[in-house]
């Protein structure tokens, strides 16, 4: 079976287990990458509509417009994770989070993320669709995320993309990530089992052609 067959069988298979009630079992595949250096100066976008700012709790609930997750990103804002914003006519239209602790545990499977000393975690970027392509990524890491780098002393970022996310992957490659641990996720009755396999130092393929597959090869298994 070629490796695109193989990969396209698990898309499916994902498809359909997130399909039933309660989801009792769950497969993904975690892309870990990484940036060395300081996000560059930001160029380009400087007329971008809107504002680009930290949050505060106070932001809670134009967040939670959003991605319905209150409980989640009140429990962040609690544990002193930094959270950047993009605000457009006065209302929230994205945010990114970024975490420089020792480590950060994953919440939809509690996989521990360790964080090295000089490094901070970005995870769980969000755009509202029509607002899009008009360069907010780019703005949170090239002026929020790079002075809060120099402030905190940070000098890499780690982030996590889900498997079949092919624009953010092909979005975090052209800025100058590259991939370095891949992570196999079988979650079953709310129990998560690991498949790790670090790839420093390979050269990734096209966003298309990552798969589940490669993560099966020399792998260490791990539970939580």
């Amino acid at each position: 079976m070629s490796l695109f067959q193989r990969r396209s069988l698990l898309v499916r298979l994902r498809n359909l287990l997130q399909r039933i009630p309660y989801k009792p079992i769950d497969i993904n595949c975690l892309y870990f990458l990484e940036y060395a250096g300081l996000p560059p100066r930001e160029t380009a976008f400087r007329r971008l509509r809107g504002e680009i700012r930290g949050a505060t709790l106070d932001d809670l609930d134009g967040i939670t417009r959003c991605q319905s997750t209150p409980h989640a990103f009140l429990k962040r804002f609690q544990s002193n994770d930094h959270c950047v914003v993009a605000v457009v006519d006065g209302h929230i239209v994205g945010y990114e989070w970024f975490c420089d602790k020792r480590f950060h545990l994953e919440e939809r499977y509690s996989y521990k993320i360790e964080i090295p000393p000089e490094a901070i975690y970005a995870y769980d970027a969000f755009i509202l669709p029509e607002h899009r392509l008009a360069g907010i990524w780019l703005k949170f890491k090239t002026a929020y995320l790079r002075e809060l780098m120099q402030t905190l002393r940070k000098r890499r970022i780690l982030t996590m993309i889900d498997h079949g996310n092919h624009m953010s992957m092909n979005t975090h490659l052209r800025f100058g990530f590259r991939l370095v641990r891949m992570v196999l996720v079988v979650k079953l009755f709310g129990k998560s089992f690991y498949l790790r396999k670090n790839v420093c130092g390979e050269t990734l393929a096209p966003a298309s052609q990552v798969s589940f597959a490669r993560a099966l090869g020399h792998s260490e298994a791990k539970e939580l």
